[in-house]
């Protein structure tokens, strides 16, 4: 693992910012080029993107906070925004992004599906990016494994474990990939932004058996519960959209 990767003037640069900060600076630059060709004001989905990256990380980093309560119930209270101290969930900061994105669309008038659209997978491939952020970060790890490609991480024993982290990342820019093919055949607003949920709600939902993640419904964990409403909820706006053309 490289947690740190390297100094300026003895502050530290940590591989997950770094990761981090180069999903974003890739997904909305290309995004913003593809921009016009999808009908969309470039200035506006600039605007749309910065309220998108800072809801994300305070969405990301509040809901991290809420699910482990337990490491801040004793404060001080000022340690729930310590960013630099890592925890976020990605869940939190898209749904918060999803939020400002649709007031932003709501005050500018423009078209949120429209939007979102452009933006799907350019998601996925920013998703993809950070997760390697993750991978040398040493968080998000998987359960420990014979399987050859195991990796020990070395702040948690001598254990080879899943790198979950790189499942997640080849799962989304495979996700990227089928959207970006899947463009042609868009036969509604919002198409690839649903497919999107879809994909994601599924590859979650598998990489979840891999990860360390405590149960909360069963055998499953809160991501895979809001992975199956999200494969649920998209998977009937496919069927009912497709009945409808």
């Amino acid at each position: 693992m490289q947690r740190v990767l390297f100094e300026i003037g003895g502050l530290p640069i940590y591989a997950y910012g770094t990761f981090l900060f180069l999903a974003f600076a890739v997904s909305i630059g290309w995004a913003l080029k593809e921009a016009p060709r999808q009908g969309i004001n470039q200035d506006y989905f600039m605007e749309a993107a910065i309220i998108a990256i800072a809801l994300s990380i305070v969405g990301s980093r509040l809901f991290f906070v809420a699910v482990y309560w337990e490491l801040f119930q004793e404060g001080p209270w000022w340690r729930i925004f310590a960013f630099r101290d890592g925890g976020l969930i990605f869940y939190g900061g898209f749904f918060a992004a999803l939020l400002g994105a649709l007031i932003y669309c709501r005050i500018r008038r423009m078209s949120f599906l429209s939007l979102m659209d452009l933006a799907a997978p350019f998601i996925a491939l920013g998703y993809a990016i950070t997760r390697v952020g993750c991978f040398l970060n040493g968080c998000c790890y998987g359960r420990l494994t014979e399987a050859p490609w195991g990796v020990v991480f070395p702040t948690l024993g001598n254990g080879f474990r899943h790198p979950t982290q790189l499942y997640s990342s080849l799962a989304a820019l495979l996700i990227f990939f089928l959207l970006r093919r899947a463009q042609p055949l868009k036969y509604f607003e919002g198409f690839l932004f649903v497919l999107f949920l879809v994909f994601y709600g599924a590859y979650r939902f598998i990489v979840e058996f891999f990860r360390v993640d405590p149960d909360v419904l069963g055998p499953l964990s809160l991501a895979q519960v809001i992975a199956l409403v999200l494969i649920a909820s998209g998977s009937f706006v496919l069927v009912w959209k497709k009945k409808t053309v």
